[in-house]
C-alpha cells in the first residue's frame, strides 16, 4: 500500500497535549500515512521527539509505544514531585482543573512575588533529568529521512530559534516547553530561550521548506473562538494567554491562505511558490469544561481522557478528509480557514 507523506504540526498546552497523542496514535494505528516531519512546541515538542524516535527504531508502533511510555512516565514522575494535584471529590466528579487545588494556589501566590530564580537558586529539575534519561538524542541527530523541528523564544532578541535533528539535546527539548514563571531559562549554546509558544505555536514554515510533502496537519489545543465575554480575573487571563497562545498560528495561516490563493488564482507563476494542503484536527468541545488550569494537571485518568478524545477526533477527521490528503484541488472554501482569516 502507497502511504500518504505527511507532517504534523502540535502545538504546546502541558496536559492538554495528551490530547494530540492521541490524535497521532490514531494517525499511526491508521496505517496510511507515513509521517515525514513534526514540528512541535513545548507539549507538542515532547510528543514530537516520542514520534521521531519511535518511528526511528520501531517504525510506526513503535511511535506508538513511545508515545504512551513518555505520557505515563511523566503522570507517574508528576506524583512524586507535582505540587498540583487534584483534590478527591474533584477527581470523584471528574473536574480537572485545577483551581480548587491549594498546592495550584500556593504556587499561584508565590509566583506573583517570586521568580524560578528566588525560588529555585539551584535550578533542580527532576524533569529535566527526565527528559535527559528518556529520549535517545543521538538517534534523533544522526536522521535526516524523520524531521523534527521545535520551536523556541530567544530570550534576549524576543525572536523565534528553531532547532532541529542535528541540535537535539536535552537542553533543546527542555527550553521549548521552559515556561518563564516557573522555570529559569535554559542554555543552548550561550544563548537563553524560554517557551516556544509566545513565538511559535506551532512553527509551520519548516516543514513548508524542509518537507518534501505538501500536506500538513496541524493538531490545535488551544481555542481560538470563545463566544462567552470572559469578566471574571482569571478568565481574562486565560482568554489573553489563548489570544498570544494563537496568535502565531494565526498569522501563520493567513499568510499560507494568501499564497495558497495567489497560486489557485494564477497570479503567481506555477512552480516558483510551493502549494500547501492544510488540514486542521481539533475539538474544541473536548476542552469546554477546562481552564488553563488543568495544563498542569498530568493525573493519569485526566490523559487518558484526552487521549480518548483525540484519537476520536483523529477518527472522525481521517473519515471525512482522507481523500483531501494528497489532493490538488484541496479548496480554499471547505471551511478550515475561516477562523483565521474572516
Amino acid at each position: 500500500m502507497q502511504k500518504k507523506k505527511v507532517a504534523l504540526a502540535l502545538q504546546g498546552g502541558g496536559a492538554h497535549g495528551a490530547f494530540a497523542w492521541g490524535v497521532a496514535d490514531r494517525l499511526l494505528e491508521d496505517g496510511r500515512f507515513d509521517i515525514e516531519g513534526v514540528s512541535g512546541t513545548s507539549a507538542g515538542g515532547m510528543n514530537a521527539a516520542s514520534i521521531i524516535q519511535g518511528l526511528i527504531k520501531g517504525g510506526t508502533e513503535g511511535a506508538r509505544a513511545t508515545l504512551k511510555d513518555y505520557w505515563r512516565s511523566m503522570s507517574e514522575l508528576s506524583k512524586k514531585i507535582s505540587p498540583y494535584s487534584l483534590n478527591p471529590i474533584d477527581k470523584a466528579n471528574k473536574y480537572y482543573n485545577l483551581d480548587h487545588s491549594l498546592g495550584f494556589l500556593m504556587m499561584g501566590k508565590l509566583q506573583e512575588h517570586f521568580s524560578p530564580y528566588d525560588l529555585n537558586p539551584s535550578n533542580k529539575n527532576p524533569f529535566g533529568d527526565f527528559v535527559k534519561g528518556f529520549f535517545d538524542f543521538a538517534t534523533i541527530r544522526e536522521s535526516t529521512e524523520r524531521r523534527i523541528f521545535l520551536g523556541t523564544t530567544h530570550v534576549k532578541s524576543g525572536k523565534i530559534k528553531i532547532f532541529t535533528n542535528k541540535d537535539i539535546c536535552s537542553d533543546v527539548l527542555m527550553a521549548s516547553a521552559c515556561l518563564p514563571f516557573m522555570f529559569q531559562a535554559v542554555q543552548v549554546d550561550g544563548e537563553y530561550y524560554w517557551d516556544g509558544g509566545f513565538i511559535a505555536n506551532p512553527a509551520i514554515f519548516p516543514l513548508i521548506s524542509e518537507c518534501s510533502t505538501s500536506d500538513i496537519i496541524v493538531v490545535q489545543l488551544t481555542k481560538t473562538y470563545r463566544e462567552e465575554l470572559p469578566k471574571t480575573k482569571a478568565d481574562i487571563v486565560d482568554r489573553l494567554k489563548e489570544i498570544t497562545y494563537n496568535g502565531c498560528l494565526v498569522r501563520e495561516m493567513r499568510a499560507i491562505y494568501f499564497i495558497t490563493k495567489l497560486i489557485d488564482d494564477g497570479k503567481i507563476k506555477e512552480g516558483t511558490m510551493k502549494r500547501m494542503n492544510m488540514h486542521m484536527i481539533k475539538n474544541e468541545d473536548s476542552f469546554k469544561d477546562l481552564n488553563l488550569s488543568s495544563a498542569l494537571n498530568t493525573d493519569w485518568d485526566f490523559l487518558m481522557m484526552l487521549h480518548n478524545e483525540g484519537r476520536k477526533a483523529a477518527d472522525r477527521w481521517i473519515n471525512d478528509h482522507y481523500d483531501d490528503v494528497g489532493s490538488k484541488t484541496h479548496k480554499l472554501d471547505d471551511g478550515l480557514f475561516k477562523d483565521f482569516v474572516s
